[in-house]
């Protein structure tokens, strides 16, 4: 069974199919299209370019329990899904680790000839039509010369054993098909800090201290800077402009090198028209 959840734009969080008061009925998300654009040749015709509409996913929720249950859930998913679209917040739909970003356009709930409940038809729209993995690795700091005690005692709590690292040079496998959107967090202390990808220098024109950090977001186009004091700092202007800081970055064996003095947080989103077929039991 795909686990679904959604958490809406404004706030919260609803885990649909693990609780038994609110449900999955149906729900196929395996379903895909794309348009294309194209001019007629003598025979047939020549495709110049390819698309894609928007994602409209049908769906069926289970309400069951008691009355008051059935009450309280239906008038808080109708609320939470209503805000989003008042206040133009897009929700996150989960289909098991992947996820669509949009609203619930319709409902239509009618009483249950199956159990005690209601059955709700819903449509979830994603202007944006991809299904997407997030996966991320982070880059601790690693000075010249280091111990291996203090190589290990970052402030941060990292899950990856960096032992037998050479030291700002990792390769980093990404199991996915094309290039991918992302975004990279730069902590300081740092001047003009730079990581080279797969050969691609991404750099950014600034001082970090202790405590403040720059984010670089390809999806956004934006690079943000955070200072100490809790304000931040557009410095989109500052950025490296020989190579573009904004070019997606390609999976597969991922190069990674740095200078080892800063530390890098990376997330890479990857996209996919419909989710990622799983083993049953995986």
């Amino acid at each position: 069974m795909i686990e679904v959840r959604y958490r809406p734009g404004t706030g919260g969080e609803f885990l649909l199919n693990r609780n038994y008061e609110i449900a999955i009925k149906e729900c196929n998300p395996h379903s895909t299209a794309w348009t294309y654009e194209s001019v007629a040749r003598k025979y047939g015709i020549e495709i110049t370019s390819f698309g894609k509409d928007p994602i409209e996913l049908s769906m069926v929720f289970k309400f069951r329990g008691s009355e008051g249950t059935i009450s309280e859930n239906l008038n808080e998913f109708f609320e939470a899904c209503e805000r989003d679209i008042l206040e133009m917040k897009q929700g996150t739909l989960y289909i098991g680790e992947q996820y669509l970003k949009g609203y619930f356009i319709q409902r239509e709930t009618v009483p249950s000839e199956e159990f005690y409940g209601y059955e709700q038809s819903g449509v979830f729209l994603a202007p944006y039509p991809f299904y997407i993995t997030e996966e991320t690795r982070q880059f601790p700091p690693i000075s010249a010369g280091d111990v291996e005690e203090e190589f290990l005692d970052y402030e941060y709590d990292y899950d990856y054993d960096y032992t037998a690292q050479d030291g700002g040079n990792i390769i980093w496998k990404v199991d996915h098909f094309a290039p991918c959107e992302f975004l990279m967090t730069i902590f300081g202390p740092a001047v003009n800090p730079y990581v080279t990808i797969n050969g691609h220098i991404y750099q950014v024109y600034t001082e970090l201290s202790d405590n403040e950090y720059l984010k670089i977001d390809s999806r956004e186009n934006s690079i943000m800077k955070y200072l100490a004091n809790a304000t931040k700092q557009d410095i989109y202007d500052l950025r490296r402009k020989d190579q573009s800081v904004f070019d997606p970055i390609t999976p597969g064996n991922i190069s990674v090198v740095w200078p080892g003095e800063y530390g890098i947080d990376l997330t890479l989103f990857c996209e996919r028209s419909e989710p990622r077929w799983k083993t049953p039991g995986s």
